[in-house]
C-alpha cells in the first residue's frame, strides 16, 4: 500500500470513528492497522476496517460491509451490529 492509499484509508476510519463517537458509542483507534475498535461492556472488541480496495467498511470478519464514502450510513449500521448482534454461523440466539 503507498502512502497516499494509507493516508486515505486513515482519513475514512478517522472519520467513521467521529461519527460513531456522535451515536455514543464507546470507541478507539488502531494505526497498526487503520482500525476503528468498538467497545462494548461484556462483549468482544468489534474491529472495523477497510477492504482491500479501501472503498468499503468492513466488520464481522468481512460479513458486514458499507460503502466508505457514505460514513454516517456506515456509522449507523454498525450502531444496529453492535446493538443487536445477529448470531454467527453455528451459533444460536
Amino acid at each position: 500500500m503507498n502512502i497516499d492509499a494509507h493516508d486515505r484509508e486513515l482519513r475514512l476510519i478517522t472519520g467513521l470513528c467521529r461519527e460513531l463517537a456522535k451515536l455514543g458509542l464507546n470507541v478507539g483507534m488502531s494505526d497498526a492497522r487503520p482500525a476503528v475498535l468498538v467497545r462494548k461492556q461484556g462483549e468482544p472488541v468489534l474491529m472495523i476496517t477497510m477492504d482491500g480496495s479501501g472503498g468499503f467498511f468492513e466488520w464481522s470478519e468481512g460479513e458486514n460491509r458499507h460503502p466508505a464514502i457514505d460514513m454516517a450510513g456506515a456509522a449507523a449500521a454498525v450502531s444496529e451490529h453492535v446493538k443487536n448482534p445477529q448470531p454467527g454461523p453455528g451459533e444460536t440466539s
